[in-house]
């Protein structure tokens, strides 16, 4: 069965400009271009904003209790790095600021990679086996009716019962990561399997592995899959292909893939080059793989909120279709 759906698009929010490095002794935090920034977002068109985890970042709860207040509409996806909180107390914080911002919050795991910085000594090769753990009790504390007992490796609870629930019932998992260890916890407790931005071939083989891993987990058809692109737009290929250069002198126009994907620009996630009719068909294309959610951003978060709010936003509605299944939305 399906039921018309817009495809998401999901822009970033960073809590200050981020053009030049912060002096020594800067408060990393703008008020008013946060602000600026995620009602440019609404503006344009967005379905959510991510507000993102690194160690010299504001807390992201306080940040989207912010944003929250300066928007309507605007979903807030907040990165969540499992371990620094036992699970229960994360589950009535993220439920009590889901009731404050009226059901639009969504939790992103996150690892950072420098966990020692906040004292979380686990090792690497275990980070999965934990978050696997800590996702069981969030879900049981945000679905138990009566008091339950968790006897874990990583955690232990008795007698938890959360008085207060997300205003949603729960909220939405995005998970990522590309490693076997990541897929499985996708499939195990995911809506949203969030990849970084690569070709067409390798989109489509991760997307295949996840799907077989959350069948034998018992929830085939229970994730969705997203993915994170930069874009760089121009009102030709050559102007799109000039502004690109000019952001990194070194990058190279050999690195190009499936017409207009280059991967010389940034380490985590790859970048869509040309027109807005150009970039629309390239999201088309990973959109008829399986991708029903964009994570879209630039290099300027104000000036791109607003260009792609006014330029390629309408155009991707128009070239990508609508039709999702309605069992990617269904509870677990």
């Amino acid at each position: 069965m399906f039921s018309a759906s817009r495809v998401e698009f999901i822009g970033v929010l960073p809590a200050w400009e981020p053009h030049e490095p912060l002096p020594p002794g800067t408060v990393p935090l703008d008020k008013a271009y946060l602000g600026a920034c995620a009602r440019a977002l609404e503006h344009g068109g967005f379905d959510r904003a991510l507000i993102g985890w690194h160690g010299a970042a504001p807390d992201g709860l306080q940040v989207a209790a912010h944003v929250a207040q300066q928007t309507r509409r605007l979903g807030l996806l907040v990165a969540h790095r499992p371990g620094l909180l036992a699970p229960t107390e994360a589950a009535r914080q993220f439920a009590t600021l889901d009731h404050f911002c009226d059901g639009r919050l969504a939790l992103r795991l996150d690892d950072d990679g420098e966990p020692q910085r906040d004292g979380d000594f686990l090792e690497r090769g275990e980070w999965h086996a934990r978050s696997d753990e800590y996702l069981e009790v969030l879900a049981r504390a945000w679905s138990s009716a009566r008091p339950f007992d968790f006897d874990g490796r990583y955690y232990r609870v008795k007698g938890h019962l959360a008085p207060l629930r997300p205003l949603q019932g729960r909220l939405p998992i995005h998970c990522g990561g590309a490693s076997p260890a990541a897929a499985r916890l996708a499939a195990r407790h995911a809506d949203l399997y969030l990849m970084a931005g690569e070709p067409l071939a390798g989109v489509a083989v991760r997307i295949g592995t996840v799907r077989a891993a959350a069948a034998r987990a018992g929830r085939a058809g229970a994730v969705r899959f997203g993915l994170s692109l930069r874009v760089i737009l121009g009102a030709s290929e050559a102007e799109a292909w000039t502004r690109a250069e000019r952001l990194l002198a070194s990058a190279s126009r050999g690195q190009v893939f499936d017409d207009c994907l280059w991967s010389g620009l940034d380490g985590d996630s790859a970048t869509l080059v040309g027109t807005p009719e150009q970039v629309g068909e390239a999201f088309a294309a990973y959109h008829r793989l399986g991708v029903e959610s964009f994570l879209v951003r630039g290099f300027d978060p104000l000036g791109d909120a607003l260009e792609f709010g006014r330029t390629l936003l309408p155009r991707l509605r128009e070239q990508i279709p609508l039709r999702i299944p309605v069992e990617a939305f269904a509870p677990f």
